[in-house]
């Protein structure tokens, strides 16, 4: 193999012999390597590496007088998508809060738009100087690739995923949704785990509530991590059997104070942090992968080993050498902070070069001006379409677990008014509505959701994971169809009505992000969010982003797709089930 010259050539720099760019004086270095924090040092860089610790000639000093120095954070999962952002609006926040690398599954947008869609964040992506962008290879496009279950737009068998092949940007087969598929050995799932073994790269888990025997052929067959834990007695079953725990802290799934009891010293080096979904707001205000780190230091976990778990156990898991560490020849990826509690970075660099310094924003790079064309195809039913006729017996509801994606199965006597099923706010009960939006094909299906917190009115929103399609739920018809109407118009988006007041946010990109900087989405989503608490009347804290997980059925216990009501038992196929039940 030829020697590599251009990454040797800081090995004068290394030895001292020529003067480094810039030396960082009075650290306090942590060290996720020895697990220790070493008083005092300096750090020299040289082009985007750490070429030595230690006293070293420089054209540049700077002292951080005191201040911790770690590793730039990663985040082990994330949907980009999910943030509503595009990737250089998104990495202007990341920066603020010290994250300068995250392993991205495109599965979202891959649903819509297929692998022109994974283009279209490759090209994004490219052009980013804040943060490194590591892609997970979509392994279930669409989730369950049963045209009976969903109506969905696009499918990535074994061999459209074979073009990943060899892509240095992808570092991992991304999170195998198919649970049934691969337990039970479906040819096509069993096809692509074969490919990426052969391959030699990590295959990422997505297996919740899954456990016992039918965890163990799942595990068997080469998945390696799960992010989807929501206890510690499942986090810690995952663990013993031989997965890398990923503990998530998102929007609308928070486990992280739930799973930091599994942690202690023989088996932290196999947890890491995600976010997996996490919304503008929340990056905006509470922070990315440090606000995890603050909230397992609150809760009594040793900073240096949260930050290894931020840091060098995600490398390592996924085989990125030269990130996850301060050391001779590491990517200068560095944050630097005052303290070990709050993780609020007063500077951040990125292969050298500071993103944020002494609290400010730095311009560095070009944003990538790509087009993307509209994913709204929808044909809409009119609003008596809408009415489910009154038959006696009780009904199935789908009942949210706040702060949670996984559902629960409510048996329920319904609200009748004039022969119809009605919403029924008093019991929390709304009307939720999927309606197919990519074929043009006017399916749609009509069920009963517990714990919006809806008063009145209707929301929505053509982010509905993963095949997103239309998603609405509402106190009445009239209010849910306009409510549809209105992302369909805005060729994507998300609405909160209640009579002829109305919040929007448009996105215009697959009906998935936004084209705008992240302060105007952001004051977006503060908009919606106000609104659905003061007109709506909901107390949850992210009623949309709730509402847009209850139509994945891959997700236990009961969902609702554009062909009906679907029941998920761990493990186990999805299966319809009927609205009365009996």
């Amino acid at each position: 193999m030829p020697i590599d010259y251009r990454y040797f050539k800081f090995r004068e720099h290394a030895l001292g012999k020529q003067p480094a760019d810039l030396l960082l004086t009075g650290c306090k270095l942590v060290n996720v390597l020895s697990g220790r924090i070493e008083e005092g040092v300096s750090i020299a860089i040289a082009g985007s590496r750490v070429v030595g610790i230690g006293e070293y000639p420089s054209n540049d000093v700077i002292d951080v007088d005191g201040q911790y120095v770690y590793p730039g954070l990663m985040d082990a999962h994330m949907h980009i998508e999910s943030s509503k952002l595009t990737i250089p609006q998104l990495a202007r926040l990341f920066s603020r809060h010290g994250t300068t690398s995250i392993f991205a599954d495109p599965h979202e947008i891959a649903n819509v738009a297929s692998i022109e869609g994974v283009s279209y964040l490759l090209d994004t992506a490219a052009y980013n100087d804040r943060v490194s962008v590591y892609f997970t290879i979509p392994s279930c496009v669409p989730a369950i690739p049963d045209p009976e279950i969903e109506t969905f737009a696009a499918y990535l068998g074994p061999t459209k995923l074979r073009t990943f092949f060899n892509n240095p940007w992808f570092v991992v087969l991304g999170e195998m949704m198919n649970m049934p598929g691969a337990i039970y050995g479906d040819e096509k799932v069993l096809r692509k785990l074969s490919d990426f073994r052969a391959l030699g790269v990590p295959i990422d888990g997505h297996a919740p509530l899954l456990g016992g025997k039918e965890l163990n052929a799942y595990i068997y067959l080469g998945i390696r991590s799960d992010h989807e834990s929501t206890s510690a007695a499942e986090a810690l079953e995952k663990l013993d059997r031989g997965m890398h725990i990923m503990i998530r802290e998102g929007s609308s799934e928070s486990n992280l104070r739930d799973l930091l009891p599994i942690v202690n010293d023989l088996n932290s080096n196999r947890v890491m942090f995600a976010t997996d979904d996490v919304d503008p707001i929340d990056l905006m205000e509470r922070g990315h992968i440090n606000y995890s780190l603050r909230v397992a230091v609150e809760a009594g976990l040793d900073p240096v080993r949260a930050i290894q778990m931020a840091t060098i156990n995600t490398a390592t898991y996924f085989r990125q050498r030269e990130i996850g560490a301060i050391f001779p020849g590491a990517r200068a990826d560095i944050v630097i902070s005052p303290d070990l509690r709050q993780f609020l970075p007063s500077s951040v660099m990125r292969g050298g070069r500071f993103v944020l310094r002494d609290g400010e924003e730095v311009p560095v790079g070009r944003d990538v001006d790509r087009f993307l064309r509209s994913m709204m195809n929808v044909s809409l039913p009119e609003a008596n379409a809408l009415r489910v006729k009154a038959r006696g017996g009780r009904i199935r509801v789908i009942k949210i677990i706040e702060n949670q994606i996984v559902t629960e199965e409510a048996i329920i006597e319904p609200k009748v008014e004039k022969g119809s099923l009605v919403p029924d706010s008093k019991r929390d009960i709304a009307k939720i509505c999927v309606f197919e939006r990519h074929r043009n094909s006017g399916s749609f299906a009509v069920g009963f959701i517990q714990g919006l917190g809806l008063k009145r009115g209707a929301i929505g929103s053509s982010v509905s994971h993963d095949a997103h399609n239309i998603i609405v739920a509402g106190m009445d018809d009239r209010s849910i169809l306009t409510v549809a109407r209105m992302i369909e118009e805005m060729q994507g988006g998300q609405v909160a009505l209640a009579g002829r007041r109305v919040a929007r946010m448009p996105l215009p990109v697959a009906g998935l992000m936004s084209e705008l900087p992240f302060e105007e989405v952001v004051a977006q989503e503060r908009q919606i969010a106000r609104f659905c608490r003061e007109d709506l009347g909901s107390t949850l804290h992210s009623p949309i982003t709730t509402l847009s997980f209850m139509a994945l059925p891959v997700i236990p216990l009961l969902r609702i797709t554009d062909k009906g009501l679907i029941r998920i038992e761990p493990g186990q196929y999805p299966m319809h089930v009927p609205l009365f039940a009996g």
